[in-house]
């Protein structure tokens, strides 16, 4: 996990799919209140399983989820401050 600004970027990539969304939940929820984004690396070579996973994640901070424009390998996950 690397933090920058008000973002974290999460690599999750070549993890098991409920091994990365548990991880996300608990970067989700223990994210300080002034983050506004986790930007989470799945990857794009492999198949579409973890990123469609990632892009289907909810949880109660998460405000919306969409792809990266800059990278098909990321998804960007914006949170409630």
């Amino acid at each position: 996990m690397a933090k920058t600004d008000r973002s974290i970027r999460v690599d999750v990539h070549g993890m098991y799919v409920e091994d990365a969304l548990s991880l996300l939940r608990d970067r989700i929820a223990r994210a300080p209140s002034g983050t506004e984004k986790i930007v989470v690396v799945h990857g794009y070579n492999r198949g579409t399983a973890l990123k469609e996973a990632v892009r289907r994640l909810r949880a109660p901070r998460v405000v919306e989820v969409s792809p990266s424009f800059t990278n098909e390998g990321e998804t960007v996950i914006w949170l409630r401050r």
